[in-house]
Formats: C-alpha cells, structure tokens, sequence
C-alpha cells in the first residue's frame, strides 16, 4: 500500500493498494493489481493519483510482474489511459451482500 500524506503529515490525501498474484496459466509469473486508488476531494488537481499510480506500476514491474491490471469506473477511464493503461477485455461481477 502507498499513501501521501498531506504537508502537515496529520492525515493521508492519497492512497493505493497493490497486489500480487502468481498464475499458473503462466508459468506461476506474476500479475500486479491496482486496487482502491483514491484521492481526498480537497487534494484533486494536484497530480496525487498519478503519483500513487506510477509508484504502484513501477513496483510492480520490480517485482518482476509481467502486467499489471485494474478495474475501475467509466468515469475514470481517461485518467488511467493517461497513466499509461489501456482498455482490455470486459469486467464481470458477482456481488453476495
């Protein structure tokens, strides 16, 4: 997980997660997730998501990742094409709650 916190240091402006999967489909190499990258509303502009963004990426290809992958809202397609992703396939899910 990688947070900034804000000038004062007296609370997190920005955060994300990322997790490792090995696959056995291939070879057991890995894949990095991107999950729950957000910004606090009074922080926007400032770039803070594509800070948190970048450093998930760079580590996951230190971390030897052969891709990293995320899943997000339409509304945000623009920002991550703009940090380097691009449109793969088609999300599906099963909600229990």
């Amino acid at each position: 997980m990688y947070v900034i916190e804000s000038e004062d240091g007296t609370r997190v402006v920005a955060s994300g997660t990322l997790l490792l999967e090995r696959k056995f489909a291939r070879s057991c190499g890995t894949c990095g997730h991107i999950e729950d990258v957000v910004v606090d509303e009074r922080e926007r502009g400032k770039d803070l998501g594509w800070v948190i963004v970048e450093a998930l990426s760079r580590a996951a290809r230190e971390s030897g990742c052969y891709k990293c992958i995320l899943d997000c809202n339409e509304s945000n397609v623009g920002f991550y094409e703009r940090c380097g992703f691009k449109r793969k396939e088609a999300q599906m899910a099963k909600y229990f709650i």
